[in-house]
């Protein structure tokens, strides 16, 4: 049986070796979302030294999921000690987080076994990162017209968070929390990635406009080819505040490397058609798997 830890910021380094190196374009296979998220879904990890994997465990809403394990060379195997793991916590055995590329190697290893749902809610947003630099072409017109908009009618400036504008960063976000939208579970994610970005080696953007903080950005890198933005909030009232800080923070952290994942839209309607409205280069499909 598999022996899950709760994860501190101490096992950044063992959880990124097995990480770093999957090449997979998930936003949940990365420690900072991970640590960020551990109090919110019960995030615990498990290594398995004999076969060097590493398993994940989540619980939320009563119910534990297993995510596919990282750097499996015997599926079979490794299945088998999640089928084991959810026997002796007594829990249905359900594997979350799997691609379509895992999904057959899964269905090859364990023939009609296991009944797979996918849930657009969790399709993850990928945009190549030129595009989202540049916001060039007709279809993206709309935020090019944002920007302008904002860029004349406001003096705009952008800026790191650091421990000058730290206290400022923090009332926007209370602010935006309280007044402007509610996710408390994000909020939570939202406040530990604030307080630990020196730590976690977080990218960092704010966005002033006629000098006040109207929003903030937050992101890491999810591989080599891969940029992952954590966190993105702007006043919603200012027409172009999210455009524009979606592009210099793509900019200025982005460049490097070939696509930026913005993570899923949770079924949140808003949320969605604002994702889709930068037009998606790459709708990243997942599913569950429950045993038979």
């Amino acid at each position: 049986m598999l022996t899950f830890k709760k994860i501190e910021l101490n096992d950044k380094s063992i959880l990124n070796s097995f990480l770093f190196d999957e090449k997979t374009n998930l936003f949940t296979y990365r420690f900072e979302v991970l640590w960020l998220w551990r109090n919110v879904f019960d995030f615990q990890y498990a290594v398995c030294e004999q076969n060097n994997v590493l398993f994940i465990k989540t619980f939320t809403k009563g119910i534990h999921y297993f995510l596919f394990p990282v750097g499996s060379k015997n599926l079979q195997a490794c299945t088998e000690l999640i089928l084991n793991s959810a026997k002796q916590i007594g829990c249905e055995p359900i594997i979350g987080q799997i691609t379509p590329e895992n999904k057959s190697l899964l269905e090859q290893t364990f023939p009609n076994q296991f009944r797979f749902e996918s849930n657009k809610d969790e399709f993850e947003y990928l945009y190549l990162t030129e595009k989202l630099c540049s916001l060039s072409g007709k279809k993206l017109q709309p935020k090019r017209n944002n920007i302008n908009f904002l860029t004349k009618n406001y003096a705009c400036s952008t800026e790191p968070v650091s421990a000058n504008n730290m206290e400022e960063c923090f009332a926007f976000s209370h602010h935006w929390d309280t007044v402007l939208h509610s996710d408390f579970s994000e909020n939570i994610a939202f406040y530990e990635a604030l307080s630990a970005y020196k730590t976690l080696a977080l990218d960092t953007l704010v966005l002033r406009l006629n000098g006040c903080i109207e929003g903030i950005s937050i992101g890491c890198p999810l591989n080599n080819d891969v940029y992952l933005i954590l966190f993105e909030k702007a006043n919603p009232q200012i027409r172009g505040a999210y455009s524009l800080i979606n592009r210099d923070f793509c900019r200025t952290y982005c460049t490097n490397y070939r696509f930026v994942n913005r993570a899923e839209d949770a079924g949140i309607e808003g949320l969605r058609k604002a994702k889709l409205s930068y037009h998606p280069d790459l709708l990243q499909e997942v599913f569950l798997a429950q045993k038979v």
